[in-house]
C-alpha cells in the first residue's frame, strides 16, 4: 500500500511547495499592452540583453515572454526586456498577447539609489560632446549656433579652467588630479556661452583656443562683445601698415588653420594665449601705443589670468574645475 500522507507537500513535478515560498518574487500574467505601458526607470535593462536566442530558436518562445518587473509602493516598473520590447514593437519578433511577469519587491530607498547609480553610470559613459549637451540641459542652457549647440567644447572648457587640454594635464598634481565636472563648468560659463552663441560664432574662427580665450575674458566681466563680433565677421582695421588687435588675431588664426594637425593641440593653447593678448590690447583702447602692431602677437600667460577669473567666479578652491 502506497503512503500518500506527504503527497500534498509536492507539486506535479515533484518540487516541494515550500520552494515556491522562498523564490522571492510573485508571478503574474499580464497583457503585452499593459506591460508596454509600465514606466521605465533609469536602471531599466541596465545589464542589457540579447534577442539572439529567441530569434534563432523558436522553441524558446516561452522563455522570451518571461520578463521581470519591480514593485515599488504598489507601482510596477520594467526591470528587463528592453531589446525584446524593441523587437516586438518593430515586428522583428512576433508580438505576444500575454507575458509572464516576475515581480520583485523593491524598497523606495533602494529604487532611488538604483536610479541614481544607473544615471551616474549612463552619464559617465557618454561621449565627451554628449556629456556637454547633457550639461546644457541640466543647467537650462539652450544654444542654437552650430559651433556650440552640438557640444564640441570640452577641450575649450579644459583650457579655460586649467590652461591645457585633458590629455596634457598631469594627474599627479592636486590641481589636475580630478576630472573637470562638466556640468559645474558649464553652469559657471552659462552666461559667457550664451553671449558667444548670440553672435553665431563661426567654427573656423572660434576654434578651441579662441573659444577658450573668449570664455576666460568674458568670465572676467570684460566688455569685449564688439571685439568678438568683429573677429567673427573678419572685420579689422589698418593704420600705416599696422594692424589692430582683431587683425593680429585673425592672422594668428589663419596660421593655426594652416598648421600641421599633429601640433594643433599645442597650437590651441598658443591661440588661447594670443586671443587673451589681443583682447587685452583692445581693452587698452585705440590711443594705446600697443594698439597698432606690425609684429605678431606673442601671447599672454594663461594661468595668472585663469586664476584671476576663477577668483572672480569664486571657484578657485574647486578641485573639479
Amino acid at each position: 500500500m502506497t503512503d500518500n500522507s506527504k503527497s500534498s507537500d509536492f507539486d506535479a513535478q515533484g518540487m516541494p511547495f515550500a520552494a515556491w515560498l522562498t523564490l522571492g518574487f510573485d508571478v503574474q500574467i499580464m497583457s503585452f499592452t499593459d506591460w508596454l505601458a509600465l514606466s521605465e526607470p533609469e536602471f531599466f535593462d541596465q545589464e542589457g540583453e540579447s534577442d539572439f536566442l529567441v530569434k534563432h530558436a523558436a522553441s524558446l518562445h516561452y522563455y522570451s515572454i518571461v520578463v521581470s518587473v519591480v514593485r515599488v509602493n504598489n507601482q510596477l516598473f520594467k526591470l528587463n526586456g528592453k531589446r525584446r520590447k524593441e523587437a516586438w514593437v518593430n515586428e522583428e519578433l512576433p508580438k505576444p498577447d500575454l507575458l509572464t511577469i516576475l515581480i520583485f519587491n523593491l524598497s523606495d530607498r533602494d529604487f532611488r539609489n538604483l536610479c541614481k547609480e544607473a544615471k551616474s553610470q549612463r552619464i559617465a559613459n557618454l561621449p565627451a560632446h554628449e556629456l556637454v549637451k547633457h550639461a546644457y540641459a541640466e543647467v537650462g542652457l539652450v544654444l542654437v549656433s552650430e559651433r556650440l549647440k552640438n557640444g564640441y567644447i570640452t577641450e575649450a572648457i579644459h583650457i579655460a579652467l586649467r590652461g591645457k587640454q585633458r590629455h596634457l594635464q598631469n594627474k599627479r598634481l592636486p590641481s589636475e588630479r580630478n576630472d573637470v565636472n562638466m556640468q559645474k563648468a558649464i553652469g559657471h560659463f552659462k552666461y559667457e556661452l550664451s553671449l558667444i552663441d548670440g553672435i553665431a560664432p563661426r567654427p573656423e574662427i572660434f576654434s578651441t583656443g579662441v573659444l577658450a580665450g573668449a570664455l576666460i575674458m568674458l568670465g572676467m566681466n570684460k566688455n569685449i562683445l564688439l571685439f568678438l563680433e568683429r573677429l567673427n565677421d573678419g572685420y579689422s582695421e589698418e593704420l600705416n601698415q599696422s594692424m589692430d588687435p582683431v587683425g593680429c588675431l585673425l592672422k594668428a588664426i589663419n596660421r593655426h588653420q594652416l598648421s600641421n594637425k599633429s601640433v594643433q593641440a599645442r597650437m590651441a593653447i598658443d591661440l588661447c594665449k594670443k586671443t587673451i593678448h589681443a583682447i587685452k590690447i583692445w581693452l587698452e583702447g585705440v590711443n594705446s601705443p600697443k594698439y597698432w602692431r606690425m609684429r605678431d602677437l606673442s601671447g599672454h600667460e594663461l594661468m595668472p589670468t585663469i586664476k584671476e577669473m576663477k577668483q572672480l567666479k569664486e571657484i578657485n578652491e574647486e578641485r573639479d574645475l
